[in-house]
């Protein structure tokens, strides 16, 4: 039967391996917290370790008063519905606060039908969030396929720098979440939290694309293929 001492410093170290493994800093505060009250214990009740414990202490205190700090600071505001629906379908690994700062960056717009979002062949001014409405996209003045709530629109744009290979048009009237480019490429730079969630959320958005066969998306990424 292994000693109480081993048993507790795997316990500690697993706690602080799946920390770090953690896609959100939440999350990771929680397991390191559990990891230090491990090593509290241990420290404190078995090896009797000072030094370990006089570091733990410290560690668990300020672990537990920046999770009640990042619960305070959630339960300011909830998420308003079509904010809940952006956070749900593009950054589910973001805490509200953290939704919060990013949608800070951008700006709810509501248009009537016609208004179009990207053109074919100009730069895509703006990443958008169709979150009402539906849009149709055209190549050459053709229509090819729509977007629905839910979508990304000029996330291609955004990462290639290119002009738009299709035209985004509202078919319906459309509220949609608008980033203006440089505005949300200086907020990625000084977030990497929200740079990995929009990257991960841009990459889920093309992917999909892909594989539902959108000409523009699979044109282009049919040239990108090694």
């Amino acid at each position: 039967m292994p000693e109480p001492e081993l048993l507790l410093r795997h316990l500690a170290l697993l706690l602080l391996v799946l920390a770090m493994a953690m896609p959100g800093l939440f999350l990771l505060r929680v397991l390191a917290l559990a990891s230090a009250v491990v090593s509290v214990v241990l420290a404190g009740f078995v090896t009797y370790d000072g030094v370990g414990l006089f570091w733990s202490i410290p560690m668990v205190v300020v672990l537990a008063v920046q999770i009640a700090l990042h619960w305070q600071r959630d339960a300011v505001r909830p998420l308003l519905a079509d904010e809940r629906f952006f956070h749900e379908k593009i950054v589910p690994s973001l805490s509200p606060t953290q939704t919060r700062r990013l949608l800070a960056a951008g700006q709810w717009r509501d248009v009537a039908a016609g208004t179009v979002l990207t053109r074919e062949g100009e730069v895509t001014p703006e990443l958008c969030f169709l979150a009402r409405g539906i849009i149709d996209v055209l190549v050459d003045g053709e229509r090819v396929t729509e977007m629905r709530p839910g979508s990304l629109v000029g996330e291609l744009g955004l990462v290639t720098g290119q002009p738009a290979a299709a035209t985004a048009v509202c078919a319906t009237p459309a509220r949609y979440l608008g980033f203006e480019s440089s505005r949300l490429i200086a907020i990625l730079d000084r977030h990497a939290d929200l740079q990995d969630a929009i990257e991960l959320a841009i990459q889920k958005s093309l992917r999909g694309k892909i594989h539902r066969g959108i000409p523009p998306v699979a044109h282009i990424a049919g040239i990108a293929a090694p």
